[in-house]
Formats: structure tokens, sequence, C-alpha cells
């Protein structure tokens, strides 16, 4: 993608913004809990209203943009299913299981993930910068689970395990999307991924939970939000940022998603966390800018 160079500031806010909106999501699935809300529901009702959203937008702006070759069909199905459905339930899970901070917090391993990924897939070099990176995600992680099992909230490990799954799934969103958008748009790329990803979550759903949706009006008011905005107006403005500053720049902006995350946790569910944590995610997110500043 082209970079207009004239208005780099835009970019950043563009980027900045996006971070913020995405950091609402660990309260939303809070509060939807609260509500008795199970995680599977939420996951799925919100890959499915993106999904018709998107569908909707490509439909009245560029109908040939659900046009994809049926030999990519397989690569979208394992797109959709690891990249989205595995994402989404790994941190709605963990949020169920854990603080925001610690499910924050392991979600953003996904960049190291991706490091690790690429060399034994792609053969890319693993230079001292990832290395190092790699290094200070793992103490991270190390300081996350020894900070979330001394914190207020009751050890499980599922929460680690599941935050983990969710860093694994964003990794897979990652390098999949990038790939796909060598060949496709950014909307019939995103489009895919919320369908197949939605179908996934949907059957595993009734198969769970059964034919019955189990949601009050507070409940589809939380989600319809999920979906909506930090879904669908996070995703659409750090895409747009990409316009005004590069792809590195931007994902560095992101970077400041774990640290608003836990403000607002603390701000509207009184979530507290420990110095081990807060040394953690630290940790964390300087791997992730030593890894973009490289890149």
């Amino acid at each position: 993608m082209r970079v207009d160079n004239e208005n780099p500031r835009l970019g950043y806010a563009l980027a900045a913004f996006a971070a913020i909106l995405w950091s609402t999501l660990g309260v939303l699935g809070k509060f939807a809990y609260s509500f008795g809300a199970d995680p599977l529901t939420v996951v799925s009702l919100r890959a499915a209203i993106a999904t018709l959203v998107v569908g909707g937008v490509i439909l009245v702006t560029n109908p040939s943009g659900f046009m994809i070759r049926r030999a990519d069909l397989p690569f979208f199905l394992a797109y959709g299913f690891f990249g989205v459905g595995l994402n989404y339930i790994g941190y709605f899970y963990a949020l169920k299981f854990t603080t925001v901070a610690t499910a924050i917090t392991l979600l953003y391993t996904y960049p190291a993930i991706v490091v690790v990924v690429s060399f034994f897939v792609f053969h890319e070099p693993v230079t001292a910068g990832k290395v190092g990176a790699l290094v200070l995600t793992f103490l991270g992680i190390m300081f996350t689970a020894l900070g979330a099992s001394s914190g207020s909230m009751a050890w499980d490990p599922r929460g680690i395990i599941f935050g983990l799954l969710a860093g694994g799934g964003n990794a897979v969103y990652t390098l999949a999307g990038k790939r796909a958008q060598t060949t496709y748009s950014a909307l019939t790329v995103l489009f895919y991924s919320f369908l197949f990803g939605a179908t996934a979550l949907c059957a595993f759903y009734f198969v769970e939970l059964g034919p019955t949706l189990k949601v009050n009006a507070e409940i589809s008011l939380v989600i319809l939000v999920i979906a909506l905005v930090p879904t669908l107006v996070g995703y659409g403005l750090y895409t747009f940022s990409l316009r005004f500053i590069e792809a590195g720049k931007s994902s560095i902006m992101t970077s400041i998603e774990p640290a608003v995350a836990i403000f607002l946790a603390y701000l509207f569910l009184r979530e507290t966390t420990t110095s081990l944590q807060l040394f953690g995610t630290a940790l964390i997110i300087g791997g992730v800018i030593i890894l973009q500043v490289k890149k």
C-alpha cells in the first residue's frame, strides 16, 4: 500500500485511536459475563455480526469483492478457523478465568510467535534483535503468570493457557492476512476470515450449547457494541492509518493497547494489578516494540 507521507500525524492518531477501541474488549467482555453471557455466545455473535456488516459493505460498494479462487477456499477455511475462531475463543475464555490485565498481556505474545513461525515456515532469518524480543516476551509471560498467581483474583491456569491460545490465534491471523492481501483486497480478506470463523464458532456453539440462543437485552447490546466498535471500527481505523504511516510504525502505536486495557479495567471493574504483572506487561510490550523497530 502506498503511504501518503504528507500527513503522518493523522496516521499516528488513527492507529492510537484504533488501539484504544481494541482495549475496550476486555471491559466489554466482563460486562457481558456479569449479565450471564457465555464466552462462546459472545464470540459467535461477534463474528456473525461482523460478517454481515462487512458483507453488506462489499455488496453496496463492490460486489466483485466476493469473488475468490476456488483453490483458495481451503486457505480461507483455515484462516477463519484458526485466525478468527481460535483467537476469539482464546481471548474471551481468558477473560472468564483471569483478569483483563493478564489476558491482554498474554495476547500480545503474538509478535514473538510470528517470529518463531516465520523462521520455520518462511525461513526468515532470526536476528539478534528478534532473539532479544523473544527473551523479553518469555520473561514477560513468566512474570505475568507469577503476578496473576499472587493477585487478588484466584489463580487459574486456564486463564494463562487461553491467553496464550489467543496470542497464537492472533499470530495466525497476522501471517495469513499478510499472505491473503497480496492477492485480495482488505475487505475481501476481512469478510472471508469473519465468515469462516463465524461458521466454525457457530457450529461449536450448536454442539456445546444446543440450538437455543441464550441472550437477553443487556447481553445483546454489549455484543452488538463489541462487534461494531472495537471489531469493525477499530480495524477500519487501523487499516486507514496505513495510508499515512508505515505498517511497522502503526503497529508500534497499537502497542499502547495493553496499558489502556489495564487502566480501563481498573476504572470500570476495579481490577488491580501486581507489580510483577506490570513488569511482565512492560517486558512484552518492549519485545513488541523491538520487533517493529527492527522491521
